[in-house]
């Protein structure tokens, strides 16, 4: 559905772009610069990529060269005008707002809002979807996830960093689908050092640095490793003292650089600050945290079933004790809503996009979780985007057609597209949002 809406976008603007030439002049109606415009309706009120609207209103021109239909600053693409009538087709990621028309030095808009409907197609970045070990291209590569709930980030070029916990390795995926190792040598164990010499003891989570440090949480091995752009791997911080022996997932916090991680059995957020291991965040199993551009934090909890909100208090470098803002406390379930209203099954992976908006992977299995959601910030309304929840399988396709079979880690880049680390699919599948 969504490749018929790109081609029927692509084709209407080179039909659109011929008319243009035809439609320049004036049939009758002229804009009059010193009398305001009025947009007194559009239709439809709501859509997605590619939703035509006719906007109704009065002192238009037909002169297209002139006319700017616009959302939130994002342009139209003018398909027809007529002295009353414009004619516009929604282009990608608008979000929704008012529409404003610009002819000349003259604005006007909408007084309702247009609601944008985004779209959510999934497909296979990499990985055969073999357990196995092979660098390669998209499909040409290998993963191991081995049952290890990995996680993955993004960095500012598109390359995404994989705990490949089975293959006791971390990977690298560029943004054309190419996979390459950039640290392990498939040794379950503890070794430092040059990066293909190195150990890992079942890698779990990554982050990445502004500089290009990839930080690697070991669900295992109780550390968190530090591989620098040059390959070179070191121990950032020993997890003795942290409880217990899954450490799940890493952050960093951006307006400080520190370095945050979830201790699952260890109940708690801990960080190395002047040189031990503090906890930071008291709360049972975290499973995994994202932190937004004010460092506060996100973590998804096993045992509630739940998403809380850590808030960062910068004068004291410290964070508040949390408040559930999704997920019915100890309920599972699959119920979209509001906040506390919805429900989630063990929810494990979650990112934030620029927008503060959340989504979450849920872990599968023997729960009904194989999907992805979506919280939007401020309201937390809770939206599932892809997959079916009690439905496993492996279906790239838009929306709910896609399948899923125990998705864990989850990522945001720079252009809010959305990435998953596919566990038992042993795969890493793109959701592209238009």
């Amino acid at each position: 559905m969504l490749t018929y809406i790109k081609n029927s976008f692509v084709l209407l603007a080179l039909i659109v772009g011929a008319g243009f030439i035809s439609c320049k002049k004036s049939d009758g109606f002229a804009h009059n610069p010193s009398q305001p415009m009025v947009v007194n309706s559009f239709a439809p009120a709501a859509g997605p990529l590619g939703t035509e609207i006719l906007i109704k209103g009065s002192n238009f021109t037909t002169d297209t060269s002139k006319i700017k239909v616009s959302i939130n600053g994002v342009r139209l693409l003018v398909v027809r005008v007529k002295g009353d009538e414009i004619m516009a087709v929604i282009t990608t990621k608008t979000g929704s707002g008012p529409i404003q028309v610009d002819i000349d030095k003259g604005t006007v808009a909408s007084a309702d809002p247009f609601n944008y409907q985004f779209s959510y197609s999934v497909s296979t970045l990499a990985g055969s979807g073999q357990a196995g070990y092979s660098d390669g291209k998209g499909t040409g590569a290998s993963f191991n996830f081995n049952g290890v709930r990995g996680q993955l980030c993004v960095d500012k070029d598109l390359n995404v960093y994989v705990a490949d916990g089975g293959n006791q390795r971390v990977r690298k995926v560029a943004a054309d689908g190419t996979v390459s190792t950039i640290a392990g040598s498939g040794i379950n164990g503890y070794a430092d050092g040059a990066a293909a010499a190195a150990q890992f003891n079942n890698p779990c989570g990554t982050a990445v640095d502004k500089d290009g440090n990839v930080y690697v949480s070991e669900r295992n091995g109780r550390n968190i490793r530090k591989i620098t752009p040059d390959g070179v791997v070191s121990t950032y911080a020993h997890g003795s003292g942290n409880g217990g022996n899954e450490l799940t997932s890493v952050v960093i916090n951006p307006t400080t650089g520190e370095i945050y991680w979830s201790d699952f059995y260890g109940d708690g957020i801990y960080y190395l600050h002047n040189g031990n291991v503090e906890k930071i965040i008291n709360h049972s199993l975290p499973c995994t945290l994202t932190i937004d551009g004010q460092g506060n934090i996100y973590a998804t909890h096993y045992d509630d079933q739940q998403v809380w909100k850590y808030t960062y208090d910068a004068a004291s470098a410290t964070f508040d004790g949390g408040v559930a803002i999704a997920g019915t406390s100890h309920v599972g379930g699959m119920d979209d809503g509001i906040g506390l209203a919805a429900t989630f099954a063990r929810p494990w992976g979650i990112a934030i996009d620029s927008k503060g908006n959340l989504y979450v992977s849920g872990q599968g299995g023997g729960d009904k979780s194989n999907n992805v959601r979506l919280i939007t910030a401020g309201t937390w309304a809770v939206t599932t985007i892809a997959g079916v929840g009690d439905n496993t399988g492996f279906i790239d396709g838009l929306g709910y057609d896609a399948r899923f079979n125990r998705p864990t880690g989850i990522a945001v880049d720079k252009n809010n597209d959305l990435y998953v680390l596919d566990m038992d699919n042993n795969r890493i599948r793109k959701i592209t949002v238009q």
